[in-house]
């Protein structure tokens, strides 16, 4: 049967944490989600920046001037019945202030109408480039945590594996006093153990460094767990439910690009809007100050005046930039199309490997599990032998060498099958 060993590293400060929560924790925290939300929000917020434009603009302007000179004029003389006389003359006042209020109403802009569309259909954009983001963190925390679940497993077995080598190491002791093996057969043993030491010591260091990983990759500034909840077993056995049957393809890098090729195609519409006036109201009402000494609070040399309009402006020729620009964004828009259909050809053959490579791992998996029940046995069987006396002590250690390679290449085969399942659900946009 499968090994159902429980992943912990001394549980100290936590509950253990689960996949699930680990994902949760990493969508909340992780930095580069927040950017891409922050990302959907400025796309949003675009949308209200072009609402804004088609809103009543109001402004105030004051100018207060002092006329160190008045500007000369020059009247014809025939306006006073001599002609030639020409005379020079200054209008106004020292003090000249203008103080107004305009309005200015966009009635019809086909430029705001084009950047409207088109920020709309960015911040869908945006959104779906979020989930894409999502998508990658999870594919990364999912890896990180499979890791944490090998290398405790690795460390559970090489812990079982020195007690056997210590064993075999106390009894070689015992048999070099009865003389029954050689010092070279006893100092050999004594090299088994030491590795075994040291290997369980480089599994215990790789497991912590995995779990440094895990909370690294949640976005975790300090760690609130140090053991999991789940465990190579549990996992097999939820993921050997899995359909795993050809399905459609729903990655967010399809709708992405399907939402660019629509950008594009607004962009070559904006253009053609751009052909159309723009038409827009506005209205003037106005203080003007008239003296020649300055003092504004007599309301006597205050003289109002105010006006309204109605503005059209009319393009008329741009130098062909127009249809340029038309140009560039329906070749874009031509990429953008034969680019969605080369990533749902790609994605689709990704889907068909990921599929073959869950087929591949699960078969290599059963077939180790096989060979590990096996090797379990023999050794069992050796260790009887050699306590009987039937066999001698490195006929003990060559089985056991065969279980540790046993024991490796099952929990490696059980780690790649749970990241092919992986790999397909990314693949396939359901992870």
């Amino acid at each position: 049967m499968l090994l159902g060993i429980p992943v912990c590293l001394n549980a100290q400060n936590g509950k253990p944490l689960s996949l699930p929560e680990a994902l949760q924790y990493a969508l909340q925290n992780r930095r580069d989600v927040k950017i891409e939300h922050l990302n959907v929000q400025i796309a949003e917020n675009e949308v209200k920046k072009v609402n804004a434009k088609n809103l009543p603009q109001l402004t105030s302007d004051l100018d207060v001037r002092y006329n160190t000179q008045l500007q000369t004029n020059v009247l014809p003389g025939a306006i006073f019945g001599s002609p030639g006389n020409d005379r020079a003359v200054q209008f106004g006042t020292t003090y000249n202030t203008l103080w107004g209020l305009n309005l200015n109403q966009n009635l019809f802009n086909p430029s705001n109408k084009g950047d409207k569309q088109i920020a709309k259909v960015q911040a869908e954009y945006n959104r779906i480039g979020e989930k894409k983001t999502e998508l990658a963190v999870k594919q990364e925390v999912t890896e990180a945590y499979y890791s944490v679940l090998l290398w405790n497993e690795k460390t559970k077995l090489s812990g079982e594996n020195l007690k056997r080598a210590n064993a075999v190491f106390t009894t070689s002791k015992d048999q070099l006093t009865q003389g029954s093996i050689t010092s070279y057969d006893y100092q050999r043993y004594r090299i088994d153990y030491e590795n075994a030491v040291a290997e369980h010591e480089k599994n215990k260091n790789n497991a912590d460094l995995a779990l440094s990983g895990l909370y690294y990759k949640i976005g975790s500034d300090s760690i609130q767990s140090d053991s999991l909840s789940d465990n190579i077993s549990s996992l097999y056995t939820t993921y050997q439910s899995t359909n795993l049957s050809a399905v459609e393809v729903q990655r967010p890098e399809l709708e992405m690009e399907k939402i660019q090729y629509k950008i594009y195609e607004l962009g070559v519409k904006k253009q053609n809007f751009s052909y159309l006036p723009t038409i827009s109201f506005y209205a003037n009402y106005s203080w003007q100050y008239l003296n020649s000494e300055f003092n504004p609070t007599q309301s006597q040399y205050w003289y109002p005046f105010n006006y309204l309009g109605l503005k059209a402006s009319i393009p008329l020729f741009d130098g062909f930039l127009k249809e340029r620009t038309k140009t560039e964004y329906r070749l874009k828009s031509e990429s953008s199309r034969l680019k969605y259909e080369k990533l749902k050809s790609d994605y689709n053959q990704e889907t068909n490997t990921a599929l073959t490579s869950v087929k591949n791992a699960q078969t290599d998996l059963e077939s180790q599990k096989k060979n590990l029940e096996l090797a379990n046995e023999l050794y069992r069987i050796d260790g009887d032998r050699l306590r009987n006396g039937s066999i001698k002590p490195n006929d003990l250690t060559i089985t056991y060498y065969t279980l540790q390679q046993t024991q490796t290449n099952y929990l490696n085969a059980a780690y790649n099958y749970l990241v092919a399942v992986m790999n397909y659900k990314k693949a396939t946009g359901s992870l």
